[in-house]
């Protein structure tokens, strides 16, 4: 997880190197002296003190509670490369570094803040010094060896020794395994600051810690399996429906209860695995099977064997799916557990189930949208609701592209269906569901857009026609053509290549019969026809969407329609130009 991401670090820069000031304070006034923001050095480059780099860093850290070494470490190397990277006209105030012996009389937090700041101190004092030849490799910094020049000349060996001493020390004390987990991190962070790597812990040391671990997680375990059995015994024996519901809120009370306290184990042991680089696994001990197993059951309805399969109540409906998975994806850390099913091919069809059943739910949802005169997406916002359901499994369970494709065809189908279903007032809403059809569809390249854009065309003609059936003003007709053909343009992207298919497939194309074309509108709406015709005649307003050429062959056809109108002898039914 990143800790100091894009926007925070540009907010902080901006702020930093910004000179802003409020105007008197800059040009001072009656009994005020002008102020400056930063002091200069000898070349007029304003000093940016680097405390405040400091504090900000630390204070960042600080705020995510726990950071693992390789993190910390990480984040330095982000915050360097936001701040040196197009670097104004400034310099720095560099300060005076913490003195080793600081160093050594301080506890482990204050180490770490005090050898965090003579790195930083040693990267903007190369920062200082390269400021005319703008050194490229502070692009780039190599962490490594910026850590090792913030110690040169010192000799930390008795820092990383007395480190060490308190850490054996801080194991050997009686108390919850997850509380020698900070300890453990602060020395391993301490020793890499310092250029030096934690020792492994002796093996007896680590089995002490993993013993109590272990204890901790059977002990929530054995109380889960005796609430969902009785969960069990409930929904299959319970006949009284008020007596059902009452017993099964306070059983989900319970285990929601006791979940939230294997959730915060579970975080402490993916914690304690990353720092001592071993499996998470080995920490939960025998009782990972037993837990991967009730997991299964509560949050997958895989039900134990125990139970006869004529006994197991169905619970697949996607209200009871959508209910267990408001709780699982609650609980950070267990659905990381969980998420072992999606890799494992053992586990892999209860999450397969779970996502035809998502995928059905959203295309159910789909076909079952209206598009009515006054209420015109009817349907959408639960379409939008499945979108996100299956958005959130997907990033929760990290479920690979290649799996559920035909759900996923099925998915596309029902949209592109509905796409053909819309109307000039409903298309905004339906198509601004696109972005989110392609991510849980997983169509990287967009190829639904080929169908979709077709269905765009097709539609757009046929709004037109819808439009040319009614007894609009004539002052009208211009304008409501070009609010409808917008609406579909806006969508084709580009809107250019919108109007110039429009027009090869449906004004310059020969007519055939049965084919829509606008020679329709001759016999049917003539001044309709007309007004189309001017629409794209229009250089003014087609400039930017159709070639001159096409202009000009609309301005072709208007004048031919126009002369025949003129004509007495207008027959309607003759053939089209």
């Amino acid at each position: 997880m990143t800790i100091l991401n894009e926007n925070k670090v540009q907010a902080f820069r901006n702020r930093l190197y910004s000179q802003d000031m409020p105007e008197i304070m800059r040009r001072g006034g009656e009994g005020l002296t002008p102020v400056k923001k930063y002091p200069e050095d000898e070349n007029g480059y304003p000093l940016v003190p680097i405390k405040r780099i400091t504090r900000f860093f630390l204070e960042e850290m600080e705020k995510a509670q726990f950071v693992l070494p390789d993190q910390h470490i990480e984040e330095l190397y982000t915050l360097f490369r936001a701040l040196i990277q197009d670097l104004p006209e400034l310099s720095f105030d560099i300060g005076d570094s913490i003195s080793q012996e600081e160093i050594q009389e301080a506890d482990n937090k204050t180490t770490i803040e005090f050898l965090t700041t003579n790195v930083i101190i040693t990267y903007f004092h190369l920062a200082k010094t390269n400021l005319e030849n703008r050194d490229e490799s502070l692009l780039n910094p190599d962490m490594q060896s910026i850590m090792k020049q913030s110690t040169a000349g010192r000799d930390y060996k008795r820092l990383v020794s007395n480190t060490l001493k308190g850490l054996i020390f801080s194991l050997s004390q009686d108390k919850p395994w997850f509380e020698y987990i900070e300890d453990i991190n602060d020395a391993d962070l301490i020793c890499r600051l310092v250029g030096a790597r934690l020792p492994s812990i002796e093996k007896t040391t680590l089995g002490a810690i993993t013993d109590k671990s272990r204890q901790e997680i059977a002990g929530y375990n054995e109380m889960f399996t005796k609430l969902l059995y009785t969960r069990a015994r409930t929904i299959t024996t319970e006949k009284n429906k008020k007596e059902y519901f009452k017993s099964m809120e306070k059983l989900d009370t319970a285990i929601y209860g006791i979940l939230k306290k294997m959730d915060r184990f579970l975080a402490m042991a993916y914690r304690l695995s990353q720092i001592l680089d071993i499996p998470s696994r080995f920490i939960i001990g025998d009782t990972f099977s037993k837990l991967r197993q009730n997991m299964l059951w509560l949050f997958f309805d895989v039900w134990p064997k125990a139970y006869e399969q004529g006994k197991m109540p169905s619970q697949r409906a996607v209200s009871a799916l959508r209910h267990r998975m408001n709780i699982l994806f609650n609980l950070p850390h267990i659905t990381r557990f969980c998420r072992e099913f999606t890799q494992n091919p053992a586990f892999q069809t209860p999450v397969n189930d779970l996502f035809r059943l998502l995928f059905k739910a959203l295309v159910n949802n789909i076909n079952h949208v209206s598009i009515e005169e006054n209420n015109n997406s009817a349907g959408l916002g639960s379409v939008e609701s499945a979108l996100f359901e299956i958005r959130r499994a997907i990033e929760n369970f990290d479920l690979h592209e290649s799996r559920l494709t035909d759900e996923k065809k099925e998915v596309k189908t029902a949209y592109i269906s509905l796409s053909y279903k819309t109307d000039v007032e409903s298309i905004d809403a339906v198509l601004n569901l696109c972005d989110m059809i392609c991510e849980v569809t997983h169509d990287k390249d967009r190829e639904i857009m080929v169908s979709i854009r077709a269905a765009l065309m097709e539609k757009s003609f046929f709004t037109l026609a819808e439009y040319a059936a009614q007894k609009v003003a004539p002052k009208d007709v211009i304008p409501e053509i070009s609010k409808r053909l917008h609406a579909f343009a806006v969508h084709y992207r580009p809107q250019r290549e919108f109007y110039r298919i429009f027009f090869d497939t449906y004004v310059i194309s020969k007519p055939r019969p049965n084919v829509p074309h606008y020679t329709r509108f001759l016999i049917s709406n003539r001044p309709f026809a007309q007004a189309m015709l001017m629409r794209f005649a229009d250089y003014k307003t087609m400039k930017n969407f159709l070639p001159e050429s096409y202009i000009e062959k609309a301005n072709q056809l208007l004048d031919d329609l126009l002369k025949k109108t003129r004509t007495t002898a207008w027959n309607p039914g003759m053939e089209a130009l």
